[in-house]
């Protein structure tokens, strides 16, 4: 604080003696153009004498009477052109009264003590005529009433000087001047007369000043500190927040589509699909919707994650639908999706004839919106537009069984929470009948969710609902799996099923492969010019800029910049081409991106830490107690080192083998990260055990 304190006070002070001086040689200016005035009239008045050596009594009472009336000059003493004689109020004398030569303008000399003598001389005429003056010792004290009485509380040391640096006076009011050494000066030189203005800093004043700043900049700084604690604070209880961590992973586009099979249970064959989100955690591998999706339809982030996993999977899911073409694909829809004004144009811009056509679309809708009037408008809008809506989770909320008679729904859902009763000895499940039975009167198709057990599945299948889904049928799985059991169903090899994403071989007729001849050809010599570019003093490798990728799209394939952005936001869908800090989709924007290979999104746990993770929440378990680290306490949590000690000691390996089963723990959601964003270390990093 000392030290800031004191720089400051010298810029604050340096500044404050160049204003005083340059404001003490104005003043100066000023009293010397008065002297001036009255020397050139003095040498008006003279030049009726023939000769100014020769000294007579008229001449002499002249100067008497200026050196009289005159309130800056002492003495005044004339001498003609080229003669050694001079002439002064008390008669002729021999030397002149100034040692140096007299100029055209007007000029300072100290003869004696400082402030005690000081004179002036000035060349009064062409032929060599000199006017010298002694000073008034106040010539330049300025009066309480003069404009510039500021000098009396000037805080710099002032002295007029001569160009040669000889002093001639002391400016302003000095009595507490003392003998210290300067620390800082201003220098100011007249363009107009031979002086200059010299400002000084002595030590001592410099000193006590620095004493009277310290205190204020102690303050400051304390408030500095407070205000950088409360910012810290608050960041760090931010970075806490579930809320702060689905923002960050949505600008990292770490959500990702799951597909979980709907099977007819007439027939036994895959009818659909519902596409469910899924979290990609870099650190904890796959985090599912009930950790996160009621924040984000709480904080409406639900409406972005929404959109990111209906365009990922509308493209992802396009070869499957072209080789599959009786399949549908369901999609859920929220209530805050529903109320986006831009919902059916943002519908019409994901589902097109390139990815899923929208009669192979399914939207899934609560029956909360069935009752909402808003909502049911914008239903009806979408029907009207081609779009096909089912009812989830009937029989859990608000039944309108008006809607249902009034509205044309192409599929019921009937909630796990009544597919769940049923047992090997279920004979009748009274709620369930109902409403089986009201959706065969309503001539609805049904779909059973959560389907488990061989016995839900006859027991449905006789009641005569047409369609299940559940684990006994598939897992949600990545659509890469999902390809897999689609080739199991159908008694395919994987290879002969259409890829998901580009590199894997397929038909002729699917999109995916004119994706994969233009990611090649993106890569390729006479393609994008993919280099190491700096934006705001970071380097990206390998990069590209998305508005030159869309000219070449245009130039090279022969399209429309709209259809250039789409076939850019395809390879982008399908993890081909990312933002370099995954926070943008494609965009024909002046952006960065590189071109990637697909990573698939599925974690699994390694089989030498299976079980691992109930041991390690178990009563042998390790420890967890409270940890302070910076301005917040953890409670319940565990070192890294703590727990790699733990998995070492218990499993009896390595501590490099317990550090590669503590990331597989993380990736399966054992533990976690205080701040849920940082990796596993062997350190002192804090982890809850989960």
């Amino acid at each position: 604080a000392t030290t800031l304190a004191s720089a400051l006070l010298w810029a604050h002070l340096s500044a404050e003696a160049r204003r005083e001086a340059i404001s003490a040689l104005r003043f100066v200016e000023t009293r010397m153009l008065d002297i001036e005035t009255e020397m050139l009239r003095l040498g008006e008045g003279a030049s009726e004498y023939a000769s100014w050596s020769e000294c007579g009594p008229d001449l002499a009472r002249l100067l008497t009477r200026a050196s009289i009336t005159s309130t800056l000059v002492k003495r005044y003493e004339l001498m003609g052109a080229n003669e050694a004689n001079s002439c002064r109020p008390d008669g002729r004398a021999i030397a002149p009264l100034l040692s140096h030569a007299p100029s055209e303008r007007l000029a300072l000399n100290s003869t004696g003590e400082i402030s005690t003598r000081v004179t002036a001389t000035l060349r009064f005429d062409s032929i060599g005529r000199d006017i010298s003056a002694v000073l008034d010792a106040r010539a330049f004290e300025p009066k309480q009433q003069d404009h510039d009485s500021w000098l009396y509380a000037s805080t710099s040391h002032l002295t007029l000087m001569s160009r040669d640096e000889n002093p001639l006076a002391v400016l302003g009011n000095d009595d507490d001047s003392d003998a210290s050494p300067p620390v800082l000066h201003a220098v100011q030189t007249s363009s107009r007369f031979d002086v200059m203005v010299v400002a000084h800093i002595e030590r001592s004043r410099f000193v006590a000043a620095t004493r009277r700043w310290v205190g204020a900049a102690i303050g400051v700084t304390w408030l500095l500190l407070l205000v950088g604690v409360m910012l810290t604070w608050r960041r760090a209880l931010v970075r806490t927040r579930l809320y702060h961590r689905i923002a960050r992973g949505l600008r990292r586009r770490e959500f990702e589509p799951f597909v979980q099979p709907i099977m007819d249970l007439r027939t036994g064959q895959c009818a659909g699909a519902e596409i469910l989100m899924r979290w990609a955690h870099p650190q904890r591998g796959i985090v599912g919707p009930a950790e996160f999706i009621e924040e984000a339809e709480r904080t409406g982030l639900i409406v972005g994650m929404s959109d990111l996993v209906m365009t990922r999977a509308a493209h992802r899911l396009a070869p499957i639908a072209v080789r599959y073409p009786d399949l549908y694909f369901s999609f859920n829809l929220t209530p805050l999706q529903l109320a986006q004004p831009q919902l059916p144009r943002r519908l019409e811009e994901i589902f097109t004839d390139d990815t899923i056509a929208r009669d192979r679309v399914l939207l899934e809708l609560t029956e909360r919106e069935f009752i909402d009037p808003l909502a049911l408008n914008r239903i009806t809008t979408l029907q009207s537009n081609g779009w096909r809506v089912a009812i989830d989770d009937f029989g859990t909320g608000h039944s309108s069984l008006a809607s249902l008679e009034r509205m044309t729904i192409d599929r019921l859902k009937i909630d796990r929470a009544f597919v769940s009763t049923i047992r090997d000895e279920t004979v009748s499940r009274p709620v369930l009948d109902s409403i089986i039975d009201l959706a065969d009167r309503l001539r609805l198709p049904m779909i059973a969710e959560g389907v488990e057990t061989q016995a839900q599945w006859d027991y449905l299948a006789d009641r005569g609902v047409q369609y299940a889904q559940g684990y006994l049928i598939g897992r949600p799985m990545p659509i890469t799996a999902f390809v897999e059991w689609l080739a199991r169903q159908d008694q395919l090899t994987p290879s002969s099923v259409p890829a998901v994403v580009p590199g894997i071989a397929g038909d002729a007729n699917i999109p995916d492969v004119a994706a994969q001849r233009l990611w090649n050809a993106l890569r390729t010599p006479g393609g994008l010019d993919i280099r190491d570019r700096m934006f705001h003093l970071r380097t990206y490798t390998n990069c590209f800029v998305g508005r030159e990728a869309v000219d070449w799209i245009v130039q090279h394939q022969r399209v429309s910049r709209a259809d250039a952005v789409r076939m850019g936001q395809h390879l982008s869908a399908l993890g081909l081409l990312s933002h370099v800090v995954d926070e943008h989709d494609f965009e024909d924007a002046e952006l960065f991106y590189c071109l990637a290979t697909p990573r698939d999104a599925g974690v699994a746990l390694g089989p030498s830490a299976a079980g691992l993770s109930a041991l390690l929440r178990g009563p042998q378990g390790v420890s967890v107690t409270q940890h302070t680290r910076g301005l917040l306490r953890h409670g319940d949590c565990a070192t890294g080192k703590a727990i790699v000690t733990w998995i070492a000691t218990s499993l009896r390996v390595s501590r490099d083998t317990a550090t590669r089963l503590a990331l597989q723990l993380m990736r399966e959601g054992a533990i976690r990260h205080v701040y849920d964003d940082k990796p596993f270390t062997d350190s002192r990093a804090l982890y809850r055990v989960v």
